[in-house]
């Protein structure tokens, strides 16, 4: 019997990237899980502006139904009433969070010199005010979304945009679409800058982390784009290495009483 020969089955496995994210934002890396940076910063007390914006929202929800009001009240309840009122600052927060993960991902495509969908209008004046600034801005983009960890301290993260600036400086900025901008984004950008590892979505392979020139936060509003640079200090690298215990015991402590 004549042997047929037979070609060797080609792996097509796709190598597996360096660096994952799932959907609570939590990195691994080598085995090992880490929490976001987003989500260790959430230990810092925000609840003066929170509960503030909060509250406005309330009042303005309570003013949009004010002639309905006698009437939903009769139909729901006093508590049912206090629960739609109240549930706005939610419908809101969902909204901005919502639009400002829209102008993330089309920032990115800008950034990439990629064509844009059709944007929807809530949010079209802050995207073109994005796109004006970045064709003037001498920038060119290195990473978008990249993903970062630091295995000693225990951290993962996802970097907005690593750029060289118009000084050929490697700057590491953060896009920003809201209202306001809080001091916290010093520790996000002091974070991503000083983890070890840095790697393109689905890279197979980890970099090490370029020093950082420059941070910068991009605040896009619809009339244009406000460049903040930040002079991270010893102080923010302090306080964010404080928040880093604080999250890891307000996790194990998570639904536990005394």
């Amino acid at each position: 019997m004549t042997a047929v020969a037979t070609t060797p089955a080609r792996n097509t496995a796709k190598p597996k990237p360096a660096i994952t994210r799932d959907r609570y934002h939590r990195y691994t890396y080598e085995g090992r899980t880490y929490p976001g940076v987003t989500s260790v910063l959430k230990v810092i007390d925000k609840s003066d502006a929170l509960m503030a914006w909060a509250s406005r929202n309330t009042a303005q929800a309570a003013l949009a139904q004010l002639d309905h009001l006698a009437g939903l009240r009769d139909t729901v309840g006093p508590e049912g009433v206090i629960k739609a009122l109240t549930a706005r600052s939610g419908w809101k927060r969902d909204e901005a969070a919502a639009a400002g993960s829209d102008i993330h991902g089309l920032a990115e495509r800008i950034a990439k010199g990629e064509a844009l969908p059709d944007v929807p209008e809530p949010i079209r004046a802050r995207v073109e005010a994005y796109a004006t600034w970045w064709a003037q801005s001498g920038w060119r983009a290195r990473l978008t979304e990249a993903f970062v960890v630091e295995p000693d301290l225990g951290y993962g993260g996802t970097l907005d945009l690593l750029a060289y600036d118009e000084s050929g400086r490697t700057v590491l900025a953060d896009v920003k679409s809201g209202k306001s901008v809080y001091s916290e984004t010093r520790l996000q950008l002091l974070a991503y800058g000083e983890a070890a590892l840095i790697a393109p979505q689905h890279s197979p392979v980890a970099y090490p982390m370029p020093a950082i020139d420059r941070y910068v936060v991009l605040h896009v509003t619809d009339g244009g784009v406000r460049v903040i640079d930040v002079e991270v200090d010893d102080d923010d690298r302090a306080a964010f290495r404080a928040c880093l215990p604080l999250s890891r015991w307000h996790t194990a402590m998570k639904g536990q009483r005394l």
